[in-house]
């Protein structure tokens, strides 16, 4: 059974349709979005920023209990445009914020865009800026890595981060209360379970 819709699986058949990538960041308050063409680009109301540097990056995959993560990159940062905020990414309480990988199918030539081939859902784990060679005036460049993990703490098993009510909720029982006093648990005696006096 194909997950594609049929416009999408008829142009794949075909042979002849060109792909775009997608890259959309939800951080506090800010949503923006990438690709690799040279213009912006609007899709679903979202204007996409042309950023031809942004690399695809690597999937690392996993057994056991590590999860699949991925590897995004970003050069030429810093940038003037002041709507570019991933060029000033430490700006946001960035960690675990969602990001959205989608590859659409399109007409050859146009802006005709068909439909998606595949969408994938990450949160931001870690971010680090490495230096670049200078570039032909002379000015030093870096290159921003943004490194992805699969949403929710089921996904990803432990990760050393207080996670919210709603999510421990969402992963477990609706009911659950287990993160209550997890900001309190290092410096407060907490008693769990039944206690006899």
């Amino acid at each position: 059974m194909s997950v594609l819709s049929p416009e999408v699986e008829a142009i794949v058949e075909s042979g002849e349709f060109a792909g775009l990538d997608l890259i959309r960041f939800d951080l506090p308050g800010k949503t923006v979005g990438y690709h690799r063409g040279g213009r912006p680009f609007t899709y679903n109301g979202l204007k996409y920023l042309p950023n031809r540097f942004l690399q695809g990056g690597d999937i690392n995959s996993a057994v056991g209990v590590a999860v699949t993560t991925r590897t995004i990159v970003f050069s030429n940062i810093p940038v003037d445009d002041p709507d570019d905020a991933v060029a000033k990414i430490e700006q946001y309480d960035y960690p675990n914020s969602p990001v959205i990988i989608t590859h659409l199918a399109g007409v050859p030539d146009t802006n005709e865009v068909v439909g998606i081939l595949v969408s994938n859902i990450y949160e931001i784990d870690r971010v680090s800026f490495n230096d670049d060679a200078l570039d032909a005036n002379g000015s030093g460049m870096l290159t921003l890595t943004i490194e992805l993990q699969p949403p929710g703490r089921s996904a990803r098993g432990q990760t050393l981060i207080k996670r919210s009510t709603a999510e421990q909720q969402f992963d477990n029982d609706e009911t659950d209360t287990g993160l209550e006093y997890v900001a309190t648990i290092g410096t407060v005696p907490e008693e769990w379970g039944q206690v006899s006096r």
